[in-house]
């Protein structure tokens, strides 16, 4: 049998970049989660997919709103993606950011490199995660010359300062 860790471990091997998935809390406020379980699944219908843990309250809020913001972020939106990645009653300090709403009211945040606002359009559970997928409804790119923020082997990872 392969144990959590090893098995997370191993997965940390594979470098990946990282993105903030955006949707509203029950009161119309904007909640985050950072995110590197993403990927795309077809270009026509232009789809993609994204993993959400049944533990961390984003699960709730996309079960009830069934749309998402992805934000892929640059390498200068690191603290973004740390301050994302605790769940909100861990998260210290106050990054700065801001965001737009973009259509079906899902949250963009500014300066994101990409943007994809989606409808949830199928849900598979396995394990302790539901794998949504997601139908691009709307999306916008930023500065083309941006360079992503990576993760690997449990670091954040910046390839334009390698």
């Amino acid at each position: 049998m392969v144990s959590q860790d090893d098995f997370r471990q191993a997965m940390s091997k594979f470098a990946t970049g990282v993105t903030v998935i955006t949707t509203l809390d029950p009161e119309g406020s904007p909640h985050a989660m950072t995110a590197n379980a993403f990927t795309s699944v077809c270009l026509d219908p232009p789809m993609l997919l994204v993993c959400i843990a049944h533990n961390t309250i984003t699960y709730g809020y996309v079960e009830q709103q069934q749309r998402i913001g992805v934000n892929v972020l640059r390498e200068e939106q690191e603290e973004l993606g740390r301050y994302f990645a605790r769940r909100p009653e861990h998260r210290e300090g106050n990054p700065e950011y801001s965001y737009t709403m973009g259509e079906h009211d899902v949250p963009q945040l500014d300066g994101s490199m990409v943007f994809f606002n989606c409808d949830i359009v199928g849900a598979h559970v396995y394990g302790d995660h539901t794998i949504y997928v997601g139908e691009v409804k709307e999306m916008s790119r930023g500065e083309d010359e941006a360079t992503p923020l990576m993760f690997y082997d449990s670091h954040w990872y910046h390839p334009g300062h390698e």
